[in-house]
């Protein structure tokens, strides 16, 4: 505080609240010549008291400046991702220690800010919640961006709009008809049945095969909810089949089929009032639709829809298990089924907008659904038979689910830390790898051990086990590195990190390239370990071994090349950025500073999982 002034506004400022300047006499009373300007007097409170408090408000205002705010405006936008950029800290750090002199310096130059699970970033005066780290994390390389890198623009992946959006809900015209053509249906269904049937078992295959009969006779009238059934399984067929098979089987370009049964089955959905339904058909077509859209829409936009999913099966009661309302063998089973695809979706879903899924922490009692094939079950079933032993067609569902009901019944643990502890700074590594070896166990013991390699299926599942086990391990390492350096990193942990990375990439690029799971493609996109692929090119620029080098962008030529096969949504974010990290590692460049830019400007605000 400037000396001359006093530790308070003078008593007729006080009353007009005018602003003073507390000088003897101040501003205001100089001009109105009634006025006395005159001090209050604290009895037992001395003026230093008033000095302490004046220059540590002086600093805090100092503080503000610095993060770019302005403490004499009345509405202070705090925007916290600001103190996360290190300069900025720095030189916050410098401000508070000029103002300390002669005293403790209340942050040290040295220290970082404390590293939490949550950020609010913008991007074009959006402002988003980012719950998760991996978005980030990783920021060594942010110093060696030039000004003309910051300034660049990078082309924006175009996205499909959604049901979401009110000019597609009215650009169809009166000819529009509510089923599929039907030498489509035919082939639609065949490939349902083999692509997606094994990931995604909301419903029994006998139950629906009479459907889709009816909706090839075309001389009986289906109910809206079963024309959306019918929608939804064509549709999401479509996403299966390559550009190749598109032609040879339905004599159309994939990107107008696509479009053309995305448009049927919204317009279908309207009319259900799937917003409002209880009809379990529309929601089952609503899931598949939210499936299929996930690689094609704005992520923020799936994730709202999804809100709306679990709210019409929270309405539908599919909270709750279906043996608390007395209801039949099979329809307890289905509504199961339902249900934790839901969670499994909400979670998958989530990440790719980097937050965590809150249904999942909440109260409800549904059972996991039974190890069966659907032939084990019938309408007439009055119980439930005996799980089976081994694999079935419900395994690839059943080991994802059985990950979230372990994480669930945590001991020890409650609400938001059941989920939440693979991505905490406050979990001990020895504490997140020993979770994670009893998890891989039970993975072992009730799925792997049973895989045959004959078999595509099993394959599938083998290798979605080890990448979730890989990402595990990944995701459990990088709170304590967030805000670090690669070289402020120890040698073995990075040898470990590499490792991890390496080898979580390496099964992204079989499960892409394997004949036999061509038809799995279209939901292996959501595997993909976008923070994983970043460390393994800053490695790459950081590695001085000559093999190591070679290895490292071999691999990364390979990731290329495998998201070449599908022009959608999630190739162009992985193209473009390993198009540029490929051809600038090759040519011995650095790809620190486009590394990093790309990454942040690309996913940081819209991230594809």
């Amino acid at each position: 505080m400037p000396l001359g002034k006093k530790p308070v506004s003078c008593i007729p400022c006080a009353k007009r609240k005018v602003r003073c300047d507390r000088l003897q006499p101040c501003c205001h009373c100089k001009r109105r010549k009634q006025d006395t300007c005159v001090y209050p007097e604290f009895a037992g409170v001395s003026d230093q008291l008033f000095r302490d408090q004046a220059v540590r408000i002086e600093r805090l205002e100092e503080y503000v400046r610095v993060l770019g705010g302005n403490p004499n405006e009345s509405n202070v936008r705090v925007r916290l991702e600001s103190t996360q950029v290190d300069k900025p800290h720095e030189q916050v750090s410098a401000v508070i220690s000029r103002h300390t002199k002669g005293g403790p310096a209340l942050v040290s130059r040295t220290q970082r800010p404390t590293q939490t699970a949550s950020r609010l970033v913008e991007n074009d005066g959006d402002v988003t919640y980012i719950e998760t780290p991996m978005w980030y994390s990783w920021r060594g390389h942010d110093d060696e961006l030039s000004s003309e890198q910051r300034n660049a623009q990078t082309s924006k992946p175009h996205y499909q709009g959604t049901i979401l959006d009110l000019i597609q809900q009215t650009d169809l015209n009166n000819s529009f008809t509510p089923l599929p053509p039907q030498p489509h249906l035919h082939v639609l269904w065949l490939n349902f049945l083999k692509n997606v049937h094994p990931l995604v078992k909301i419903f029994f295959d006998w139950e629906v095969e009479p459907i889709i009969q009816k909706a090839q006779s075309r001389g009986i009238s289906l109910p809206v909810g079963e024309q959306a059934l019918v929608n939804g399984i064509s549709f999401i067929a479509i996403s299966t089949l390559s550009r190749e098979d598109c032609r040879i089987l339905l004599s159309e370009e994939k990107p107008q089929l696509q479009t053309q049964y995305q448009r049927r089955l919204e317009r279908v959905l309207l009319l259900s009032r799937y917003a409002e339904t209880t009809d379990r058909h529309v929601l089952q077509a609503f899931m598949l639709y939210l499936l299929a859209m996930r690689n094609r829409a704005r992520p923020a936009a799936i994730y709202s829809l999804m809100g709306i999913a679990c709210r019409i099966a929270e309405r539908m009661g599919l909270h709750r298990d279906g043996s608390v309302f007395g209801l039949c063998a099979v329809r307890c089973e289905e509504r199961r089924r339902m249900w934790w695809q839901l969670q499994y979706m909400e979670i998958t879903v989530a990440r790719l907008v980097g937050n965590l899924s809150l249904t999942v922490f909440a109260s409800w009692d549904t059972k996991i659904p039974s190890n069966l094939e659907d032939s084990d079950l019938s309408p007439d079933l009055e119980a439930m038979p005996a799980e089976r032993k081994g694999l079935t067609n419900m395994s690839p569902c059943l080991w994802r689910y059985s990950i979230i009901q372990m994480n669930c019944e945590t001991p020890g643990k409650t609400g938001f830390e059941k989920m939440t502890w693979p991505l905490s700074p406050h979990v001990p590594l020895e504490e997140k790898e020993a979770k994670i070896d009893s998890i891989e166990k039970m993975l072992a013991e009730r799925f792997l051990q049973y895989c045959e390699l004959l078999n595509p299926l099993h394959v599938h599942v083998q290798i979605g086990i080890r990448q979730f086990v890989l990402a595990a391990r990944s995701n459990a390492r990088q709170p304590s590195l967030a805000n670090a350096k690669i070289s402020e990193m120890t040698q073995k942990t990075r040898d470990e990190m590499l490792e991890i990375c390496s080898k979580s990439l390496e099964y992204f690029v079989m499960s892409q390239t394997t004949p036999s799971l061509l038809g799995f493609q279209w939901g292996n996109d959501t595997h993909f370990q976008v923070a994983s692929f970043v460390y393994l090119v800053l490695e790459a620029h950081q590695r001085y071994s000559a093999d190591t080098v070679a290895d490292l962008w071999s691999l990364i030529g390979r990731v290329y090349d495998v998201t070449q096969v599908e022009i959608d949504v999630n190739s162009h974010f992985y193209g473009c950025l390993a198009r540029c990290l490929y051809t600038r590692g090759r040519r011995g460049a650095s790809p620190g500073g486009i590394t990093w830019y790309l990454f942040l400007t690309r996913y940081l605000i819209h991230p594809v999982s």
